[in-house]
């Protein structure tokens, strides 16, 4: 930048000199115009009177008054050698060499009676001539280089403080990555100002604080495994040993009673395999179109036969005028329906009532599964989908339920870019509510 700020203040200079300079030669033609005659052309200039002219348009300000008379003289001369008079043919007056270039000229016309008689020429000047304009220069670029190194100075300071400015959250933010990375999840930053760093760090904040909950979900995932198989093992681990030490005797409903146990250990086992495969989306293909009326229909006939011999009442109500399609995985919708008919066939009290409903908007399918009493307490509401919770444990363990089923149908509602929630039922029970949305096609 310096180099070409001093670049173009030496053009300029030299182009502002060069335009003085075409402004004398002006007045040098108009001093020469009346030595013209029409009969002798310029025999009346003679070089005396052209030094002459010369020394009053050239006349320089002294300073003291005191400038040698042969310095005047000598800059005179150099004057005559570098100015050309050319006559209307181009050609030199005096003994002078005109100049082979014309783009490097300063050319100006001798006008007589509004007729071009001839021409005041010089060649333009690339550097800076006379001691006052290159005392000018030098001192403008000494300025200028003084101006380069305060400018030069005050950037590496600034930019000593901007670095500085934007390391410091970057040091933080790798400190706290470092943390993270050996495991303490209870990592935050301190986010100030609102720029792009302190959206990357909230954005950390969060990941922090997500990573925290999946730890702490994932070793409460294991301890509730853990408590769900030990129960059925220590049953199982108990009664085998009184058989061993004869305490019992193999009678069938000894035997029974274990082939129960082992039925819910797998069930739970199977249970946690299928959740998993759920959570990891390997079971599931949306590509197909299904019909969810059909699904629907197929499995409340299922369980029509198994209500009646607990005896509650299954009521369907399926409005849709024509079939009505989502993308979908059918065998998980069948699942899902069971699913959910099968945890209200096993907690609501006989005599029952049991209402399933399919109402449909232009945008998404409404499914609603409700049944009687027992009802659930408003605290256990938001829990209903988290694995492995139960409303009651003793009545769940003898009802042979793992508190996986609702969690599983969470996981296949959420598949389907759908929703589930739950509610009291107008029956006394629990209401299902789940809102999948209809596919375009």
């Amino acid at each position: 930048m310096a180099w070409s700020i001093n670049d173009s203040f030496q053009t300029g200079l030299q182009k502002y000199l060069n335009h003085g300079e075409e402004e004398r030669l002006e007045i040098v033609s108009e001093y020469i115009a009346p030595y013209y005659s029409e009969q002798n052309g310029w025999q009346g200039l003679t070089p005396d009177t052209m030094l002459s002219v010369l020394s009053q348009v050239f006349n320089r300000p002294r300073g003291d008054g005191n400038e040698p008379k042969k310095a005047r003289k000598e800059l005179i001369r150099r004057l005559f050698k570098r100015i050309v008079v050319l006559d209307e043919n181009d050609q030199p007056i005096f003994s002078q060499r005109k100049s082979k270039s014309t783009n490097e000229i300063i050319k100006v016309p001798v006008i007589y009676q509004q007729k071009t008689v001839g021409w005041v020429t010089t060649q333009k000047r690339y550097v800076i001539p006379g001691e006052l304009e290159s005392t000018f220069y030098h001192q403008q670029q000494y300025n200028l280089m003084w101006i380069v190194l305060w400018v030069t100075l005050l950037s590496f300071t600034l930019a000593l403080l901007l670095v500085r400015h934007f390391l410091t959250p970057l040091k933080r933010l790798e400190n706290a990555a470092n943390s993270l990375q050996e495991g303490d999840y209870l990592t935050q930053i301190d986010v100030k100002g609102e720029d792009e760093l302190a959206a990357l760090s909230l954005r950390f904040n969060e990941l922090s604080s997500s990573l925290l909950r999946q730890k702490e979900n994932r070793e409460q995932w294991l301890a509730d495994i853990s408590h769900e198989l030990r129960t059925p093992i220590s049953v199982l681990k108990s009664e085998i040993e009184a058989l061993q030490d004869g305490i019992r005797k193999p009678e069938p409903k000894y035997i029974d009673s274990l082939h129960n146990q082992v039925q819910n250990l797998s069930q739970l086992v199977n249970d946690l395999y299928q959740l998993s495969l759920s959570d990891a989306g390997v079971q599931f293909d949306l590509a197909e179109s299904v019909d969810v009326q059909q699904v629907l229909a197929t499995s409340c006939s299922q369980y029509q036969l198994r209500c009646q011999e607990k005896q509650i009442q299954l009521q369907s109500d399926f409005n849709l005028k024509k079939p009505v399609y989502i993308k979908g995985d059918k065998k998980s919708l069948t699942q899902l329906f069971s699913n959910l008919l099968e945890n209200s066939l096993r907690y609501t009290d006989a005599p029952g009532l049991l209402q399933v409903k399919l109402k449909q908007n232009k945008q998404q399918l409404q499914i609603c599964i409700e049944d009687s009493a027992p009802g659930v307490p408003d605290q256990a509401l938001p829990k209903l989908f988290e694995r492995l919770y139960r409303v009651d444990e003793s009545r769940s363990r003898l009802s042979g339920g793992s508190g996986l089923g609702l969690s599983i149908c969470q996981t296949i509602v959420k598949a389907h870019q759908g929703e589930m929630i739950a509610t009291h039922s107008a029956l006394g029970g629990l209401t299902i509510t789940i809102y999948l949305p209809i596919s375009e096609s």
